[in-house]
């Protein structure tokens, strides 16, 4: 799905480690154009220059640049422009313009591409191709803008095409316009639900007034509406040229072909003709704190204090990165143990986002329970400031320094993850700064970070924020707004009158099991829909019980293979067809098969609320599995496959269930051969019989969350669902699994991988309606539920500093018992310490038992992260699903938190005599590696 970028990672978790390769090397004046194999090259390609394994060329017609990272690791590369315009190049009337822009060149029309010429669009083209968008996308920030493909290497061409149209051919149709604002728009308002965007919004606009990074990336919502075709085409003209864009080709390329390439498609662009125009404002001194309160409805009490603080290239820039791990990474940081641990707040963070100009270091609490924010924020305060006065200590600093390292190793893993990472740099550094960026942070030391503290955490130079819940308020007109698509043909909700007023919001206060309205269909399908009036949009979550579980023998990608094919094309639409209802409204529907189901979901304006529900009756009950679309969903799948294939934590964690369960048990992974095996064997046939069994009301669960009449609602379900054959609700059917008698040591092969996983799992015996399930959670949470407060997390992470990702989980529980895994990831010279140390732990574990503290600790997660899913209308719908599915009710959505209270500290010493028993863990590890290391 198609997403404005609106946070970028910490730089510390967005750069890449590449090998040393010695000093820059150029090529001397006069001689003849080679690339770094010595390979003669086109006359308008140059190499300009190599370092640390990265070679930059640039086209002498119009400068462009290009960076060469070659990778034979695996048969995938990710072609990517950045285009150096964001939202800092806007100005008040027109925020806003390069998000909107970017959705015009994403999929609308350019010369070569899109419906206005009558050319396939790129998203048909990219999908035909394999394409996914959690690596195909294009997206906007405050400095750039890039668009990029990850493809199989034999589709380089088709990627640079694809960014060549965007480039220099777009055709920016006034009508093509009209639809896009409404999809951009409602990206805005469903953005506006997330209290923690809202807020940084609020305390970003009070700490930067006269740089354009006052604004956000989406912009202001009048902006979007009233920006005219015009004003974008003028904004293209302003910055799509060759020599403002960078490219970047990562993975598995022959350089000189890609650069014959890259010189076909892009040397024909003349370079700009008029200055690109810069940004010259700069932020005025700040004199005295400042401060903002946002009040919406919501659960949580957040507080916010932001520093300004200089931009990347600055020197004092990656010794703040330093502070900000100090201050809020891991259980060991100071805000912490300053307010988490004093039950203060529930949760902290620091963020350093690396922007070319002065931006804020922002340090974020959410308050615990009745907490009063000024407590928070005396506290936050009070620690940042005695970093500034006292300074950090040399263990602070070097562990601080060992996560940045443990996280850019991760970070090597994948060309798209390396394109991406080096695009960010590109964009608000420079890719030697990139490059560079490990050893800098290696040189930092304690006086480094006491002074830069104390340069910027400046009391006078503080802006504060609140955000505080309010009570939900009535149904609001919309100001401003129009509709550009006609109404679809199916029945929309009356508007309200005097004689039919809107359903006032509920309090915040009234259980969810009084606020939700429940419906069994005769034909057995469970609805559930509850009212929220505070924002004008609706979420739609459920599933059917046929997920991959549920496959037939021999033929384990059908489950997968059924979902992506009642998504292209009913008996009454085709895919073409139900795409542009949708997307004309910038509503969504997606659906996907997990272990036990298939799941789906839909989002939208609420007055889109009967098109969501009638087009996703429309495909559940009527696909008509047309013969060229199976082509096509077999080629999407297989590059899943072979995407999932190359990724060490589901390769390590598909063997532990093969170790686990024995053959034919619904939960033991195929492997990747076997999957692949069955695409190519499904017919139609097999889709149709998969879809007659499955795809039964007695086997969906619906829930519908939002600015909805619930009596409305309930009467379009009956209208659109009822007619669905009823069928039966499959039982999945499996005597409980018992740990093996011995434990084995395997390692799955995978060369090149520059990161490990590995995992220690056997069978936990453990269903998700067990009585000790609550018990189980909390037993888990303490060994190692996150990397921020577990004991492996305490000990691998923020003492040892050997893995930035880890934790253990009761995997796989649900209507069947799963797993109990510890998965870790792990640099290949940290794996045997890393898994001494873990193993230590869950031993000692095993032994002492949980204690008061950390059951404490433990409860007051799951209450308050189980709240912190119920502050949005997608996080209620899903929860009603799930509460459904396990035959509890809405009830469950009010009982959870009590339910976790009552666990007593026997229950959960109980479960771990009972389900955790080291001497039977399998280990796994997954990544270049020949034989699996000694217990």
């Amino acid at each position: 799905m198609k997403r404005v970028q609106s946070v970028v990672f910490p730089l510390a978790l967005s750069v890449w480690l590449v090998p040393q390769t010695g000093a820059a090397q150029t090529a001397p004046p006069g001689a003849a154009p080679t690339h770094a194999s010595g390979a003669s090259l086109s006359p308008n390609v140059e190499l300009v220059e190599s370092y640390r394994g990265v070679d930059r060329y640039r086209l002498k017609s119009n400068g462009m640049p290009i960076l060469l990272v070659p990778n034979h690791a695996a048969p995938v590369v990710s072609f990517m422009v950045v285009y150096h315009v964001g939202s800092r190049n806007e100005a008040p009337g027109n925020t806003g313009s390069a998000h909107l822009l970017e959705h015009m060149i994403f999929n609308k029309s350019t010369e070569n591409f899109g419906k206005g010429n009558g050319h396939p669009t790129f998203q048909e083209v990219l999908y035909e191709a394999g394409a996914d968008f959690s690596s195909t996308n294009m997206t906007t920030w405050l400095d750039r803008m890039n668009g990029y493909s990850t493809l199989p290497s034999n589709k380089l061409e088709l990627a640079m095409k694809i960014e060549a149209d965007r480039l220099g051919r777009a055709l920016l149709l006034d009508s093509e316009r009209q639809s896009e604002m409404s999809v951009v728009r409602n990206e805005y308002e469903i953005g506006e639900n997330d209290p923690y965007r809202a807020l940084s919004t609020a305390v970003t606009a009070a700490a930067i007034v006269a740089h354009p990074y006052h604004w956000s990336t989406i912009g202001y919502r009048s902006d979007i509406e009233g920006v005219t075709t015009e004003k974008l085409r003028e904004h293209y003209k302003a910055f799509f040229h060759p020599d403002n864009s960078e490219a970047i080709l990562v993975g598995d390329f022959d350089p000189a072909q890609a650069l014959a390439l890259f010189d076909r498609e892009f040397g024909g662009f003349a370079k700009s003709t008029s200055p690109i125009p810069r940004v010259i404002t700069v932020e005025p001194p700040q004199q005295g704190e400042r401060r903002v309160i946002v009040k919406r409805p919501g659960a949580l009490k957040i507080v916010q204090v932001a520093f300004p603080r200089p931009g990347s290239l600055d020197p004092d820039f990656i010794t703040l990165d330093v502070l900000a791990s100090i201050l809020g990474e891991g259980i060991s940081s100071r805000l912490y143990r300053g307010l988490v641990e004093p039950q203060l707040a529930s949760d902290i963070d620091a963020s350093n986002y690396t922007l070319r100009d002065p931006y804020l270091l922002t340090l974020t609490a959410t308050v615990a329970g009745d907490v009063d924010p000024q407590k928070a924020e005396d506290a936050l305060k009070a620690t940042a400031y005695q970093v500034a006065a006292s300074g950090v200590t040399p263990a602070e600093v070097a562990r601080a320094q060992q996560q940045i390292e443990v996280a850019v190793t991760r970070s090597r893993d994948g060309a798209y993850r390396y394109a991406s990472a080096l695009g960010e740099a590109v964009a608000s550094a420079n890719w030697k700064w990139f490059l560079d960026y490990l050893d800098a942070s290696k040189r930092v030391t304690p006086d480094d970070v006491k002074r830069v503290a104390a340069k910027y955490l400046v009391p006078d130079h503080a802006t504060v924020g609140w955000f505080v819940p309010a009570a939900p308020a009535a149904p609001r007109a919309a100001v401003g707004s129009t509709s550009a698509a006609a109404a679809p043909a199916v029945p929309a909700p009356a508007p309200a009158t005097a004689a039919t007023p809107p359903v006032a919001a509920a309090p915040a206060s009234v259980r969810f099991a009084d606020r939700a309205r429940r419906k069994v269909l005769p034909n057995g399908l469970i609805v559930d829909v509850l009212e929220n009036h505070s924002v004008p949009t609706v979420a739609i979550q459920g599933l059917v019980l046929g997920g991959d579980s549920t496959a037939p023998a021999g033929k384990p990608a059908l489950p997968q293979l059924v979902a992506s094919m009642v998504q292209r094309g009913t008996a009454t639409r085709t895919k073409a067809q139900i795409a542009e209802l949708l997307e004309s409204r910038g509503a969504t529907l997606a659906i996907a098969p997990n272990a036990v189901e298939t799941a789906f979901s839909g989002n939208g304006m609420s007055r889109d609320t009967p098109l969501l529900l009638e087009i996703l009756a429309d495909e559940l009950r009527n696909p008509s599995f047309p013969a060229d679309e199976l082509t096509k969903a077999r080629s999407e799948a297989r590059s899943d496959i072979l995407r999932s294939a190359e990724n060490t934590t589901a390769r390590a964690i598909d063997r532990i269930t093969q170790l686990v369960f024995a053959d034919g048990h619904p939960y033991r992974a195929p492997g990747h051969e076997a999957m692949l095996a069955s695409l190519d064997a499904i017919t139609v046939d097999d889709l149709k019989a998969f879809h007659r069994d499955r795809y039964a009301g007695s086997a969906t669960i619906l829930s519908i969350v939002g600015d909805v009449d619930a009596t409305a609602t309930i009467a379009a379900v009956e209208r659109f669902f009822g007619g669905m054959p009823k069928g039966a609700r499959p039982a999945l059917d499996a005597p409980r699994t018992r740990p093996s008698a011995e434990s084995k040591r395997e390692v799955v092969r995978m060369p090149g991988k520059a990161n490990m996983t590995f995992v220690l799992g056997e069978a936990s015996g453990l269903r998700r309606n067990d009585a000790d399930y609550e018990a189980a959670l909390i037993a888990n949470a303490a060994l190692g539920q996150s990397a921020l407060s577990s004991r492996i997390g305490k000990r691998v992470r923020d003492t040892e500093g050997l893995s930035y990702s880890l934790v253990s989980r009761f995997l796989m529980t649900d209507l069947l018992d799963g797993v109990f895994g510890v998965i870790v990831n792990v640099a290949p010279q940290n794996l045997a310490k890393a898994l001494a140390s873990t193993d230590d732990e869950i031993a000692k574990y095993a032994r002492e038992g949980a204690n008061d503290a950390e059951i404490g600790l433990a409860k007051s997660f799951f209450a308050g992260n189980y709240q912190v899913g119920l502050g949005s209308n997608s996080g209620v719908a899903a929860a009603l699903v799930t509460a459904e599915k396990f035959g509890y009710g809405p009830r469950y959505l009010d009982e959870y938190p009590e339910r976790i209270r009552r666990v007593t500290k026997d229950e959960v010493n109980r479960v771990i005599r009972a389900r955790l028993l080291p001497d039977r863990l399998h280990l796994v590890v997954a990544g270049d590696i020949d034989t699996p290391p000694a217990r």
